[in-house]
């Protein structure tokens, strides 16, 4: 071979070799980011500010739980935490809590010894939600023997004639953010979002609908009833200062004289 051909097969040869290793060292790392380190820095670029960088714990001790949790703010705006509470973990989450958007920390007081898990709701200024969690707390190995109900001192006394309810409730001493009231056709078993009408129109609506809401702790409602033939059930949503939600319900409208 002569000097000049050698010369163009050497840069040639040359100019192949870094391609070709340029090209692994980027199919390199692309393998690694199937797997390791650096396919998680990628996620953390591409995903929301706060993927990641929130978290919830729940720690039982009997019949509470004490709940912790961090929140990246970043691009958020929160308005309000609403923590909530089911017992299968997959559906029924029920509201135990609405607090302040600064809000790090609640303890929760548990019904029975069973297993629970846990979310933080985050309310947006546009109403949408994002949830932190599941947190699960195990059984109560000790059981539920000595376990107080939470609505227990939360006394409601609810009479009718066949165009009228009337509401007496006297509950125990302390500070309250509000209680609302709802009226159902039906005695169901929890006061879960979804249940109820805020405005009750519609034929036929067999949903619970908005009566009236309060700060009285002690006081008395009149409802008006639709429909003098049909049965009512009444719940209570009790939303303390300190945040913590205490549902009384469902209590039905009986005659006096029954």
């Amino acid at each position: 071979m002569n000097t000049p051909n050698k010369v163009i097969f050497i840069i040639a040869a040359s100019l192949a070799g870094i391609f070709l290793a340029t090209s692994c060292s980027k199919e390199s790392e692309i393998n690694e980011g199937k797997n390791g380190e650096k396919r998680t820095a990628a996620i953390k670029t591409n995903a929301s500010p706060s993927a990641g960088k929130d978290s919830l714990t729940a720690v039982r001790n009997g019949q509470y739980v004490d709940l912790n949790w961090q929140i990246d703010t970043t691009g958020r705006n929160i308005k309000q935490i609403t923590l909530m509470r089911s017992a299968t973990g997959v559906n029924q989450q029920k509201k135990v809590a609405t607090l302040e958007p600064d809000a790090t920390s609640h303890k929760d007081c548990l019904p029975d010894a069973n297993a629970y898990w846990y979310w933080i709701g985050l309310v947006m200024a546009d109403g949408k939600m994002q949830k932190i969690g599941p947190a699960r707390v195990d059984t109560d190995a000790n059981g539920s023997a000595d376990y107080t109900k939470i609505g227990d001192g939360y006394e409601i006394n609810i009479t009718r004639t066949d165009d009228f309810a009337t509401l007496k409730w006297d509950f125990p001493a302390g500070d309250y953010r509000e209680i609302r009231i709802f009226r159902y056709p039906r005695p169901v078993a929890e006061l879960l979002r979804g249940q109820w009408n805020p405005k009750g129109k519609g034929k036929g609506n067999t949903k619970g609908v908005f009566v009236t809401v309060t700060v009285e702790k002690k006081s008395q409602f009149t409802d008006a009833l639709p429909d003098a033939n049909s049965d009512y059930w009444y719940w209570f949503r009790i939303t303390l200062k300190s945040g913590t939600v205490i549902d009384r319900g469902p209590i039905k409208a009986g005659y006096a004289n029954q």
